[in-house]
């Protein structure tokens, strides 16, 4: 159960097996199960805690301390989030429209913690905004309103990009070491690597130098802020994952979505591009395999 949840929320946002745990929590903003799980038990035990001294239930609870039973892990799961000891809540009960924000909130804080100290590890996930992570709600590049049913289609391949799962020859090379060049096919001068490919490959360049450049106009006209002059790392985090950059450019919601809407069709003809260069070579190499 605990890998269905994850597994589903991959196939969802149409993103491979091999797509980092992390990245899938903090872009559609669901807990893992673990979490859920822990939320109805705590909600439960509140509920027993609220009984008379006299139910069965509450009994239960106290002799049950010492012996291994389902008060046991509830004893187990308020250690893991640093909450009072059990005897604290069986004796002074909470009411139920307090326990429920406090278990939220502590739950919430747990798991963001946990899954966003995690991140920086992920060398894939370096572009990913992370501390946008709030339960229950998408992340900015989710929620961002797409201009026609077509456009649904074309994040994929940019959220594949933004997770490092986008395979390249660079990746290609880690899976088939000798059986694979990691330099563009496109170009044939350079690795491959996901920079190249957005933003340095000569080959892809009639792609991107007009759709860059409507980004830069509409980040020059009104932040001032020259799209070209830029370092590749800021340059990669605004075609990626403009939100990170939200404070430090002064971006307000309506920007964003006009920059989106330039990178996610970038990012998409980008893809069909190559896609389609690929294709055309490996017609060509199988028509020239002798039988």
């Amino acid at each position: 159960m605990l890998l269905q949840l994850e597994k589903f929320l991959k196939q969802l946002l149409s993103l491979p097996t091999a797509t980092p745990d992390p990245a899938v929590f903090i872009l559609s903003g669901i807990l893992p199960v673990e979490a859920q799980i822990d939320k109805r038990a705590l909600g439960l035990f509140n509920n027993i805690c609220n009984q008379d001294e006299s139910s069965t239930e509450k009994q239960l609870a106290r002799k049950s301390l010492d012996s291994n039973s389902w008060f046991i892990e509830i004893k187990k799961i308020l250690t893991k989030y640093n909450m009072d000891e059990i005897n604290n809540y069986l004796d002074t009960p909470m009411k139920k429209e307090k326990w429920i924000p406090l278990i939220n909130r502590t739950i919430q804080k747990h798991w963001s913690d946990s899954i966003t100290r995690i991140v920086p590890y992920y060398k894939g996930l370096q572009h990913l905004n992370y501390m946008e992570f709030y339960q229950e709600k998408l992340h900015p590049l989710l929620k961002i309103k797409c201009q026609s049913a077509r456009d649904v289609g074309r994040i994929t391949p940019k959220l594949k990009m933004l997770t490092g799962t986008y395979i390249l020859q660079s990746h290609r090379i880690k899976m088939y070491e000798n059986e694979t060049d990691p330099v563009c096919l496109i170009c044939h001068h350079w690795d491959e690597t996901i920079e190249h490919f957005i933003l340095e490959c000569e080959g892809l360049s009639d792609i991107r130098n007009p759709i860059t450049d409507e980004i830069n106009a509409i980040l020059k006209g009104s932040t001032n802020v020259d799209f070209h002059q830029q370092t590749s790392k800021v340059k990669m985090q605004i075609l990626l994952d403009i939100s990170m950059l939200r404070e430090n450019l002064k971006l307000d919601t309506k920007l964003i979505a006009k920059i989106e809407y330039c990178r996610i069709r970038l990012l998409f003809l980008l893809h069909t591009t190559r896609y389609s260069f690929l294709s055309k070579g490996w017609k060509k190499d199988k028509k020239n395999v002798k039988v």
